[in-house]
């Protein structure tokens, strides 16, 4: 059930790769859960962590893999702190419940609301300023300088709009996002930057509505195709002052076949051949993908500091946050 080593460019080009097969993520999976079970959940930092290192130790880029330097012991750290913060939100909530006070139990359902809206940013930030700082390639790490207080604002004022205009503000919203988080994406001394519009992620989302009704549902996957396309064709690499702008070939017909089928393996072996259809979907998405040839990533120098603080990382996996 395993493609072949898949890359994603010609020969005498940035080559990315992804060498991971399904009963190796099923080994590591069917560990971590057998030690968390035992552990009574304890040992979920340390199941991260194996999984993390799985992906990225199995992507290389020009031959030479990625490297996670995260261990289960910080994500362990930052499990701690969202098991807390979590419990004090939800224990709040209960509280108000509980004391039978209507007055109450509002107030405390309006705070754990808001708190909720304040927790995204924060997930987001944490996140992505603790797992890219602990990724490297050829010793060169990657890192975020994104302003945590500037992610809140915009988030609030994001949320506060689509709630107002009945979410067709969700499109600009979510590019804003984008922008903001991919522009503060660091690879040593190279500057990552997106571009994409607001205007033309609405058209692509009305079209994909009007199109979707006209044939029951089978747009869908053509609406993949664009939305994903679009996302991949705006983001860019910046070296020297020169912008080198990354390329999505994806097809409508390569994400039908890519559902059909796991969805296919999903059903026949209950559930089973779940490592298969991830790994399935993770060479479709490289197979894709055009890295920018022009980049010499020869010429990368290490710019960016280690982050140590998983809280981040862990509140992004509870809330199951897709982070750009």
């Amino acid at each position: 059930m395993n493609p072949a080593n898949t890359t994603n460019t010609e020969a005498g080009n940035n080559e990315f790769s992804f060498n991971g097969k399904g009963s190796q993520l099923l080994g590591i999976m069917l560990l971590n859960t057998l030690l968390s079970i035992i552990t009574f959940g304890i040992y979920y930092p340390w199941a991260r962590v194996n999984r993390l290192k799985f992906f990225w130790e199995n992507a290389e880029l020009n031959g030479s893999p990625f490297v996670f330097h995260g261990t289960g012991k910080e994500l362990f750290r930052g499990f701690i702190k969202v098991l807390l913060f979590i419990g004090l939100f939800y224990g709040l909530l209960f509280y108000g419940k509980l004391s039978g006070n209507l007055t109450l139990y509002f107030i405390s359902l309006l705070a754990f609301l808001i708190a909720l809206i304040f927790i995204t940013p924060l997930a987001i930030h944490g996140a992505m300023r603790y797992r890219l700082s602990r990724t490297s390639w050829r010793g060169i790490h990657f890192g975020y300088r994104g302003s945590r207080v500037q992610l809140i604002t915009d988030f609030f004022i994001g949320s506060m709009l689509t709630l107002i205009t009945l979410g067709i503000y969700n499109s600009w919203f979510t590019n804003s996002l984008r922008t903001y988080i991919i522009s503060n994406i660091r690879f040593g001394s190279l500057r990552f930057g997106y571009d994409g519009s607001g205007t033309e992620l609405f058209a692509i989302k009305l079209k994909s509505a009007i199109f979707s009704v006209f044939t029951f549902g089978i747009y869908y996957f053509w609406y993949l195709e664009e939305w994903t396309n679009y996302y991949i064709n705006h983001c860019y690499v910046e070296q020297n002052g020169q912008r080198y702008y990354f390329t999505g070939q994806l097809t409508g017909s390569g994400y039908f076949m890519l559902i059909f089928i796991n969805l296919l393996l999903g059903i026949f072996t209950l559930g089973l051949a779940t490592p298969w259809v991830i790994i399935r979907t993770t060479h479709f998405i490289i197979r894709n993908l055009q890295i920018p040839a022009e980049v010499d990533f020869n010429l990368i120098t290490q710019t960016e500091d280690e982050f140590k603080d998983a809280a981040g990382d862990d509140l992004i996996d509870y809330f199951d946050l897709g982070i750009i």
